[in-house]
């Protein structure tokens, strides 16, 4: 069983990815990490709260950065994608869950000397995961491996023609991260957009999971609305989920070794680079198995939360 800790910035497509690493038996979430992204830091802490209250998931969660690692301001998020409250604007009454004192950065530290082998799932902005390094460049040595959604290596970008969202939101934490000799598994656009999803799909599987089928059901429209307005039809990619279905069985998809660099000046600034090498620190999944991606997702989220 591998012990992560979930960096995120939920977004719709973070809490399907929350539920399903709670399901899965592969892994053990040992806390939740909170940064901007999909909505500013106080909603995306509010919400990964309000999904541990609904769900009952006993998982700490910790505030994380609120700026990019240089302290730049976000002051639009993407509520065209995830709606106004990043869920998709269902109703979200009072949360009681409380946040944890610790800061992000400092949780990471803390758990990665006291558990062998420990990982990050990064699903947003690398912000958290490039703070803990500055604080503390061992902890590259210490974690096991960094596994995040994020870049467009041979695809075009979704914000701009080379840069995907959560790479071009802080590039220099993107490049930190990459640098810092941490090992990295990267599941890019290349592989997310390839794990559609139709609505069909996502409707045969929430009719069968009780409160959280109902859930995904409601959030899921605002996704499925954003994306048929991009002319997608009815479906939509698993961005997240995907990144979560490559740490417990790579052989859904194809992966390329090599060093990542990320560009921070001109047009191009967050666009994702891959130095190919055999030997390599990282890997990048440029392909990706959907049928049996889809599968494993739905199977695990029945295994838990089945009717």
């Amino acid at each position: 069983m591998e012990q992560i800790i979930f960096d995120t910035d939920p977004g719709i497509d973070d809490a399907m990815a929350l539920l399903l690493i709670h399901s899965l038996e592969a892994l053990d979430v040992v806390g939740i990490t909170t940064v901007f992204g999909n909505a500013s830091i106080d909603t995306c802490t509010r919400n990964a709260l309000y999904m541990c209250e609904r769900f009952g998931l006993s998982y700490p969660v910790y505030r994380g950065a609120g700026r990019t690692i240089e302290g730049q301001e976000e002051t639009e998020f993407p509520d065209f994608v995830h709606g106004e409250n990043g869920l998709g604007d269902i109703d979200i009454g009072p949360v009681n869950q409380r946040e944890q004192q610790a800061d992000a950065a400092s949780f990471i530290i803390d758990a990665s000397k006291q558990m062998n082998d420990l990982s990050v799932l990064a699903v947003g902005r690398m912000t958290n995961v490039a703070a803990a390094l500055i604080q503390d460049p061992d902890l590259a040595r210490r974690l096991h491996r960094v596994v995040i959604m994020g870049g467009a290596v041979s695809v075009p970008g979704n914000v701009s023609e080379w840069a995907e969202a959560n790479i071009f939101g802080d590039p220099e934490a993107a490049d930190i991260v990459f640098r810092s000799g941490v090992r990295v598994d990267l599941i890019p656009l290349d592989a997310t957009l390839i794990n559609l999803v139709t609505k069909d799909e996502l409707k045969r599987l929430t009719e069968q999971l009780g409160d959280a089928g109902e859930f995904l059901w409601q959030i899921k429209q605002h996704y499925l609305e954003f994306y048929s307005t991009k002319g997608h039809g009815d479906v939509f990619p698993m961005h997240d989920s995907s990144a979560a279905v490559a740490m417990v069985n790579a052989d859904l998809f194809s992966w390329q070794s090599g060093e990542l660099s990320c560009l921070l000046d001109g047009e191009q600034r967050g666009r994702t680079l891959m130095n190919e090498a055999a030997a390599g620190l990282h890997r990048v999944a440029l392909s990706a198995d959907r049928e049996n991606s889809w599968g494993l997702v739905s199977d695990t989220l029945l295994s838990v939360f089945a009717n």
